[in-house]
């Protein structure tokens, strides 16, 4: 078989695997090729030269280059990105033509840092299949085939291996690269020296001092090589005569062809493929490897991205928002706001929670139970819990479940729950709330991206807290902007102020609003690290105040506790040991002393809320 068809799905013009390979059998295809090893060592055949592979390696295949992977006796995941010819000529009209080389034996080389970080973090939107992910591959695709049309297409020879050709002289790299363009297009042709020269305007001595001084071999050679490669082809994928494929790649006798064969490969054109024509890529050996999947994948990218951030001297910029909010508390109010809480249980809540069920209800300061029954639910448990409820105080109702594992992101599990609830329960005029109390389903697995306010495993998530901190506000909306909102609470004859900021951006608030990855939340949430300040100035009595301040963030979140285990299927500790998880927001208060004006300052880094509560203490005077 040899070749190798590559097949591009959903018009997605990039073909990605991320495997442990056992073998890789010998084959070529058309189209540009990167090999890229995340993690171990690989053996990679291409065409006469070999190479060993190691952790953060990248080669590239031109396309019509012979190649074939093999596993060494340690641990490999490796890369395999290619890319549609097709596709991309359109962009690039010579892509056909290009000899890429990305295969360097200086460690320390920045250029290739550039390209490892380009092509993770295509690795990494395709594996988290972000939103709008093959747009964004595309895109970023399109900037590493600039990038390697600028440093990385051409090669040269060190010692008996073929390497990445790095040279500063910008005017040499690309009249190099126009040769070998030019020796490969026409490699079947009578050639000479004389014609290179002609071509670039130099003399025969210049240029061929110029190929030996940047590529290690003198034209003769070059050539003499090109044609040696582009017959490895006919070798190994037909049985014709070995004098018919001299003559086909260019060599003048059989015995030429013979010599120079022998010099790069090892082997007589005839020794070479009766050596090699078992091992090619065909039904009968197949490629042998144990696919990722994408969880795996991310984590293992993720790791590789750190490995090569560690060594950037440049930090991103951070954006820094500083607003000032001056209150006068005889404006006239946007709205009231005073909340009833809905909650949301079923009879496999009640089923696992036991006594803790009334507790929880008790901590959000529910307004209305209502009791979501199941086809196959005993009526009789059901009654039970309902009149239970009813003689605690509750307003009960029961209902047929409908929908409660309808929908599913990773956002109802983090900040991002907690943000939304907050815009959109803060500016609304609708004061029921409404919320479901728990994730449905097998408790060990922790996180399930269902719309709840505690884990299947009863743990407390970000929405839990929001939902108890905006229930207890209650009073007069004076101001609201972005970024935060300001309440005077309804406490007579008293001071008292609830005040809320909260810091996002628009990626954070759109992941609520689609079926979002963890790791994609998780990115999402930490890569934002703008800073907001906000200074709140109050005119009030003179006295001493209460400040309360309750901060939400991602930070001590069920969520954060999951991503840095990163994200498994069941929590790898025991029921116990879940249980002591800390997810309580932090909290501080203290008393100041005030003559006529309060002053506030709240400063967000990052992904955030902080809910601050003012009020006067004792009475007025």
């Amino acid at each position: 078989m040899l070749f190798e068809k590559t097949t591009y799905l959903d018009d997605f013009p990039i073909k990605i695997r991320i495997a442990r390979v056992t073998e890789y059998p010998f084959h070529y295809h058309q189209d540009v090729e990167f090999i890229y090893v995340l993690k171990g060592e690989i053996a990679l055949k291409n065409v006469c030269h070999h190479y060993l592979l190691k952790e953060g390696d990248i080669f590239t295949n031109s396309g019509h280059e012979v190649h074939g992977l093999t596993a060494t006796d340690k641990e490999n995941v490796v890369a395999i990105i290619q890319v549609s010819n097709r596709f991309f000529t359109q962009y690039f009209p010579t892509l056909g033509k290009a000899c890429f080389m990305s295969y360097v034996n200086d460690d320390k080389y920045l250029k290739m840092d550039t390209l490892r970080k380009m092509l993770l973090h295509i690795l990494l939107d395709y594996s988290r299949r972000s939103f709008n992910y093959k747009s964004t591959c595309i895109d970023q695709m399109i900037e590493v085939i600039k990038y390697l049309n600028q440093y990385f297409n051409l090669f040269a020879f060190e010692g008996e291996v073929v390497v990445n050709f790095q040279n500063d002289n910008s005017i040499a790299v690309e009249r190099i690269s126009r040769i070998i363009n030019y020796v490969y297009a026409n490699h079947a042709s009578k050639i000479t020296l004389e014609d290179l020269a002609e071509r670039e305007h130099l003399s025969t001595f210049y240029i061929s001092h110029l190929i030996r001084d940047y590529m290690g071999i003198n034209f003769q050679e070059l050539l003499c090589f090109a044609r040696a490669e582009m017959s490895e082809i006919l070798l190994l994928e037909t049985d014709r005569k070995i004098s018919a494929i001299a003559r086909d790649v260019g060599f003048s006798t059989t015995s030429y062809y013979d010599k120079f064969f022998s010099k790069w490969f090892g082997h007589t054109p005839s020794e070479y493929r009766q050596l090699y024509m078992p091992h090619i890529l065909s039904a009968a050996r197949p490629a042998r490897f144990e696919l990722f999947s994408d969880n795996q994948a991310v984590s293992l990218i993720r790791r590789c991205m750190s490995a090569v951030s560690d060594q950037e001297k440049n930090a991103s910029v951070i954006n820094r928002l500083h607003l000032t909010v001056d209150v006068n508390p005889q404006t006239t109010p946007v709205m009231n706001i005073r909340h009833f809480l809905e909650v949301v249980i079923t009879q496999e809540d009640y089923h696992i929670m036991g006594e803790r069920l009334f507790n929880l209800l008790y901590d959000l300061n529910a307004s209305k139970v209502i009791l979501a029954f199941r086809q196959g639910d005993s009526e009789t448990t059901t009654a039970l819990i309902a009149n239970r409820l009813s003689f605690i105080g509750y307003n009960v109702s029961t209902v047929c479940d409908n929908g409660l594992c309808c929908g599913s992101s990773a956002g109802y599990d983090s900040i991002v729950a907690a943000i939304h609830i907050f815009r959109t329960y803060f500016i609304s005029k609708e004061n029921n709330l409404h919320c479901k109390l728990r994730d449905q389903g097998d408790p060990s697995k922790i996180l399930k991206g269902a719309p709840s306010c505690i884990t299947s495993s009863l743990i407390p998530k970000p929405s839990f807290y929001a939902y108890r901190l905006l229930k207890n506000i209650k009073g007069k909306l004076l101001y609201w902007g972005k970024y935060y909102y300001v309440i005077k609470n309804d406490l007579s004859e008293r001071d008292s102020y609830t005040l809320a900021v909260i810091n996002y951006n628009d990626d954070i608030q759109n992941l609520y609003m689609r079926n979002a990855g963890a790791y994609e939340v998780n990115d999402i949430i930490n890569s934002f690290k703008d800073e907001l300040q906000v200074d709140f100035s109050i005119p009030v009595e003179s006295g001493q105040y209460v400040i309360a301040k309750y901060a939400l963030s991602n930070a001590n979140s069920i969520f954060a506790h999951m991503s840095h285990l990163e994200f498994p299927e069941d929590f790898p500790l025991s029921e116990a040991w879940v249980h002591m998880l800390n997810t309580e927001p932090p909290a501080q208060v203290s008393i100041e002393n005030v003559d006529d004006r309060l002053h506030i300052t709240s400063t967000i880094k990052g992904t955030g809320i902080h809910i601050i509560v003012v009020e006067k203490v004792g009475g007025t005077d």
